[in-house]
């Protein structure tokens, strides 16, 4: 699958719709774009620093890298392609470690729980499988497989528990979040606030809140204790790509259309747009440091770009260059010391502040 193809499907998606069940809207129109003024305990100082520099391509595939995570213990990369093959290799080596070979179709997206023991992944829209691994043994413990969930996104909650999945439901045409139980597969709640199909989801790291990116331009907002819908953002693009701040307080939601958002999660007022009409067709990945206030925002394109940002002006911190073709994931280590790119061309580039 080639970024053009990829491009023109999730546009044809746009043409489904459905009711949108929510109680508040905050148009991104009528929110005033005020600064940044929330109290944080991060490490700013170090954001000025964070100046990546290449020291490592792997060259892991021949198609292109669909997600990429990092373990919680910083030892281990893991990522996904096109071709359907997951692969984890040593992060300080570049030794590849185990490949997982039992999906069928292209990886659209992966997900490591904090403990470090599980991994779940998720397949496109000819297999619609998701698997459930044991991480240490690379064997399937559970595979979610109905012929009417094209899966699109996962998370897995902070305390190991709940597996969220942003589903595409091909047999109503519309969207929905279904949240389980990680262990044994069970539907704890299932959500529905958009009219189109759920990108992307994410828990904030405090475990509270439950955030689905949309492609009708709206962010939904759930409590994690009982599935209500807290509010709805419109971001007023279909939302790709969504992160949690590590204090949980700041949402970062980038969308098709060259723009990138930074809202407040308590009053989901909008903090600051980083990328406005800059000329590029859409943006890929998110990745936010885990220790700082800054992240990193991949651009797709024939011209891709990848800037490190500061969190809290949207600022360019730097620019990245010295990546092959394209950026389509990013992660960072949880040390925040290495930031990690899967790229067009399936190659895998290691990066570390200098």
């Amino acid at each position: 699958m080639t970024l053009k193809s990829i491009f023109a499907y999730f546009f044809t998606a746009l043409a489904f719709t459905s009711a949108i069940a929510v109680t508040k809207v905050n148009s991104s129109d009528s929110v005033a774009q005020t600064p940044n003024t929330r109290q944080t305990t991060l490490n700013a100082k170090a954001n000025s620093k964070w100046h990546p520099q290449l020291i490592r391509t792997i060259q892991g595939f021949t198609q292109m890298v669909g997600a990429i995570a990092i373990t919680p213990d910083g030892q281990n990369i893991v990522a996904g392609s096109d071709s359907g093959a997951i692969k984890v290799w040593n992060l300080k080596t570049g030794k590849l470690v185990r490949t997982l070979n039992k999906h069928t179709d292209s990886i659209v997206s992966l997900a490591i729980s904090p403990n470090g023991k599980t991994l779940v992944s998720a397949s496109g829209l000819n297999e619609q499988a998701v698997k459930i691994w044991d991480l240490k043994t690379g064997a399937v413990i559970k595979t979610i497989q109905k012929p009417d969930w094209f899966v699109k996104s996962v998370a897995i909650s902070p305390d190991n528990k709940q597996l969220a999945l942003g589903i595409w439901n091909t047999t109503t045409t519309k969207p929905q979040v279904e949240v389980l139980n990680l262990t044994t597969g069970a539907t704890i709640y299932s959500l529905q606030g958009s009219s189109q199909s759920n990108l992307t989801v994410q828990f904030s790291p405090n475990g509270k809140s439950l955030a689905s990116g949309n492609e009708d331009s709206t962010i939904q907002l759930w409590d994690t204790d009982t599935g209500n819908l807290i509010y709805t953002l419109n971001h007023g693009a279909g939302v790709r790509a969504i992160a949690f701040s590590q204090d949980s307080k700041s949402l970062i939601s980038e969308s098709y259309t060259q723009t990138v958002k930074v809202w407040n999660v308590q009053t989901g007022e909008l903090i600051s747009t980083p990328i406005a009409d800059s000329g590029i067709v859409f943006v890929n990945a998110v990745a936010v440091h885990p220790q700082g206030d800054l992240f990193a925002s991949a651009l797709g394109g024939e011209n891709g770009v990848l800037n490190i940002f500061d969190l809290n002006t949207g600022k360019v911190i730097s620019p990245v260059t010295g990546y092959s073709g394209v950026v389509s994931a990013l992660a960072f280590t949880p040390n925040g010391q290495t930031l990690v790119s899967g790229n067009s061309d399936g190659s895998i580039s290691i990066w570390q502040a200098k």
